[in-house]
């Protein structure tokens, strides 16, 4: 009963079935006439025979255990008395019999149920019915055991999800790599890629269909590359491209681009065609001689990329080094300012075109750092946003502007509004409603007097979920504004939908009001769009006498900009407001005159 060439166990997925095909050893048959001499010369002969099969017409009728035969007839008496019966008068009518198809762990299991040892010892396979091979108890043990090494080395070294190779045996790969490039004087690429925007897929479809796109990618990747590379997953949603033994730079690159047109193409989810770019960091051996390095460096490339707006390649230089130790000195920096109080809000006077009055003031954050002086937000809010600390810092300023706003209040102001930006990445916050009303309940601010302003992307995420958080918001008191509108989703079908209370005109649009037509048909559409739908307007950046004149004639509700004021610390905003009249600034505009804000309002950007 021996087979050299039987197979051993197949390194497989954990969803692959393995069988008794896999166990079949073909061992040739006993016919029922045959007699005992003979089959035990069978055996005598080939030592790794453990049982003949008794056959008839193809269908097995019984089993003759080795075992059996040697206890019965070592004697040469008893073959001398029964040597020339047949063979069915010895074999075991009752063998243990199994389907080829059968999968080995209902097999083991089936084998302690029929409680016999020399089931054990061997069993007769069958395909459709008839006699195809035999099978032992040891090649099911030792199958099974591969096969679990076989899943164990898979759980160890593969992604579960994709199937991919994971970072551990990326790292061996890519090692194994570098030393065959040094024999070979070659060279090897590391492309490291992450998707762009995945997470509006999987907050806005579920994370089933994230991953679904994932598997997808998986795919598309692969077949971009030859079979000798690696594609690998690293985890979420960064893969890693492996490029062994190339010749020249330009290999990687023409990889990358083969990538990007790949993953251009739209991808079908449950009934949703989804688009999905990528960003892709390029690195080179023996260029950067170690694995740490290599791996570090594209990712600095890839997320070079991801700053210049994604969907696109990108090789590493050394100047990207410098600019991610300042990135990285920067966010350490950030992590410490809101403890170390470095922080600070000015306000932006928001004027009544109607009554020329102040009725209210945007938020805005800076950071004085004590050795870096003034950091721009541009500077420091993506950078905030994309590590998560636009969580704690911008609940520090909603609640330090709200405390400000009743402080005012308290010596005197009317009650105007204060305006404050919030991230989706706040917003999407599971107790973002038990924060604002907890602030508004410690400061015992009036929620009419707090205006919260929200891009127009945080309100398009998550439908159902965001007019909820709307709705109770709007049920508080509190007021509700879209933020740079018109420079993403604009819609009618939202803005019936979500309890808008005011929509802000993009600077984009005022700055080349007078110049642009398209720009002043854009602003004065968005401004009748609003009030046919009840919505007030309120235009910023406005800097110029003539842009406030185009915005007052077409019945814009609200200005802010420097021709009003530049953004002020608290202390001077005060001063501003107590040096006018309640507020106002300017005479009430009638007969199309434009009174001249105070030059006290006219400083320079700063």
């Amino acid at each position: 009963m021996h087979q050299p060439n039987m197979p051993s166990a197949p390194f497989s997925s954990d969803h692959e079935t393995i069988t008794a095909a896999y166990l079949l050893r073909e061992v040739a048959t006993v016919p029922p006439e045959t007699t005992v001499t003979k089959v035990f010369q069978r055996f005598t002969e080939d030592a790794n025979l453990i049982a003949l099969p008794v056959v008839t017409d193809g269908h097995p009728v019984g089993i003759v255990s080795r075992r059996h035969m040697i206890e019965s007839f070592a004697r040469p008496y008893t073959r001398d008395l029964y040597g020339r019966r047949r063979i069915t008068e010895f074999m075991d009518p009752t063998p243990f019999i199994v389907d080829i198809r059968m999968d080995l762990d209902r097999l083991s299991r089936l084998i302690m149920e029929f409680s016999s040892h020399f089931a054990y010892e061997s069993f007769i396979i069958t395909a459709n019915g008839r006699y195809a091979g035999m099978g032992t108890g040891h090649d099911l043990t030792r199958m099974i055991t591969e096969n679990n090494q076989a899943r164990l080395y898979r759980l160890a070294h593969y992604d579960a999800l994709t199937a991919l190779p994971n970072r551990l045996l990326f790292l061996d790969r890519l090692s194994q790599a570098m030393a065959q490039a040094r024999r070979a004087e070659r060279m090897v690429a590391v492309m490291l890629l992450d998707l762009d925007r995945f997470k509006i897929v999987n907050d806005n479809l579920g994370h089933s269909m994230g991953d679904l796109l994932l598997r997808e990618v998986a795919g598309r990747l692969t077949e971009c590359v030859r079979e000798s590379d690696t594609v690998a997953r690293l985890g979420g949603d960064e893969f890693t491209i492996l490029l062994p033994e190339i010749t020249n730079i330009e290999d990687a690159a023409m990889v990358a681009r083969k990538i990007l047109d790949k993953l251009a193409h739209p991808i079908p989810l449950d009934g949703h065609e989804v688009f999905v770019n990528a960003s892709i960091g390029i690195t080179l051996y023996p260029f950067d001689e170690s694995v740490d390095v290599l791996l570090r460096n594209a990712d600095t490339a890839m997320y070079h990329v991801k700053e210049q707006g994604g969907n696109g390649f990108q090789y590493y230089t050394t100047e990207m080094s410098t600019a991610s130790l300042k990135r990285l000195s920067l966010e350490s920096a950030l992590r410490r300012a809101l403890e170390q109080q470095e922080f600070v809000l000015h306000y932006q006077p928001q004027l009544d075109l109607e009554s020329g009055r102040i009725i209210g003031a945007e938020t805005l954050l800076r950071w004085r750092h004590p050795d870096w002086g003034l950091v721009a937000p541009g500077d420091f809010i993506p950078l905030a946003e994309e590590t998560g600390l636009i969580v704690p810092i911008g609940e520090w300023v909603l609640a330090t502007a709200c405390r400000q706003l009743k402080n005012w209040q308290d010596t005197g102001f009317p009650p105007i509004q204060i305006a404050v930006n919030v991230s989706a990445r706040q917003f999407n916050q599971e107790n973002f409603i038990e924060i604002v009303s907890g602030i508004l309940a410690t400061t015992r601010l009036d929620p009419r007097c707090l205006k919260i302003e929200l891009t127009e992307s945080t309100l398009m995420q998550n439908g159902h979920a965001t007019i909820a958080m709307l709705d109770k918001l709007h049920a508080m008191g509190v007021q509700l504004s879209i933020d740079d509108f018109g420079t993403g989703y604009s819609s009618l079908s939202y803005l019936k939908r979500f309890p808008i209370d005011q929509i802000k005109v993009d600077r984009s649009f005022v700055t080349n009001i007078m110049s642009d037509p398209n720009d002043a048909a854009l602003a004065s559409a968005i401004i009748a769009m609003s009030h046919s739908l009840g919505i007030q307007t309120i235009a910023e950046g406005v800097e110029t006498e003539a842009q406030l004149k185009f915005l007052h004639e077409r019945n814009c509700d609200q200005i802010q900009g420097y021709l009003i004021s530049r953004p002020l610390p608290a202390t001077e905003f005060s001063r501003l407001f107590a040096n006018t009249t309640a507020g106002c600034v300017r005479k009430p505009l009638s007969h199309g005159q434009i009174c001249l804000p105070l030059p006290f309002h006219t400083a320079p950007p700063v």
